[in-house]
């Protein structure tokens, strides 16, 4: 999908730019986030606690505002959307960080005590994680009049938190995903605005603990979203 998607993006910017010329705007995004998570751990048998393996699931979600910058290209050809609303290619980078969970997610297990006390114990797992580092490449094709579609290709950091006693080090992963979204654009002036709801599908996360724990995961952000910008 990643190779589809830089291909129909090539595609249309060499198209667009042998035919058009165009202009240069640069502006800033701010967004209510809605972050959906599933995922899997699985634990060895024995690893630091002394317990039986075992695999738990949980699914996740949380709302948070973002915001970024972005700078595009637009054509001067509108084609059939009116002036505002041309071919655009573009790039969007998302400062700061968000919550995958509103809530630090806990469990508790029972374990052998591999310590050589003679007691058992009850160890309580705590994980958490964070996204951060939404970069965003696109192409804007306009419908007709201020509506316009858009496809693109991102990439995101995720950063996990774990209760490393237990678990081990999970380390941190960046994600691929597909971008689409609709909504509606247009100028006044040198000022042009858009406002659109977006989603991204990411690729599945996959981990493996200093432990030999595994984790796998899917991670989906949905996005309201409001930009401005001004164009040269």
């Amino acid at each position: 999908m990643k190779k589809l998607i830089i291909t129909v993006l090539t595609s249309i910017i060499l198209t667009s730019t042998a035919a058009f010329a165009g202009s240069i705007q640069v502006g800033v995004k701010a967004s209510q986030a809605f972050i959906e998570a599933t995922g899997t751990e699985t634990t060895t048998a024995g690893s630091v606690t002394g317990g039986a393996a075992n695999t738990n699931s949980t699914s996740v979600d949380n709302s948070a505002p973002i915001a970024g910058a972005f700078v595009e290209y637009s054509f001067d050809s509108s084609l059939y959307g009116q002036e505002g609303n041309e071919i655009t290619i573009g790039a969007n980078m998302t400062f700061g960080d968000a919550d995958v969970s509103d809530a630090i997610h806990s469990r508790t297990e029972s374990a052998e005590d591999t310590a050589g006390s003679g007691t058992d114990g009850t160890p309580t797992y705590e994980a958490r994680a964070t996204v951060e580092e939404f970069v965003n490449y696109y192409v804007e094709v306009p419908l007709t009049g201020m509506i316009f579609v858009k496809l693109g290709y991102s990439e995101i950091d995720v950063i996990t938190d774990e209760d490393q006693e237990h678990h081990g080090s999970y380390g941190n992963a960046t994600l691929d995903g597909t971008n689409y979204g609709i909504g509606l654009k247009g100028m006044n002036g040198n000022m042009t605005w858009k406002v659109a709801y977006e989603a991204t599908d990411w690729d599945s996360l996959s981990l493996t603990s200093t432990t030999s724990n595994t984790i796998s995961a899917d991670l989906d952000v949905d996005e309201l979203a409001l930009s401005v910008g001004y164009r040269f």
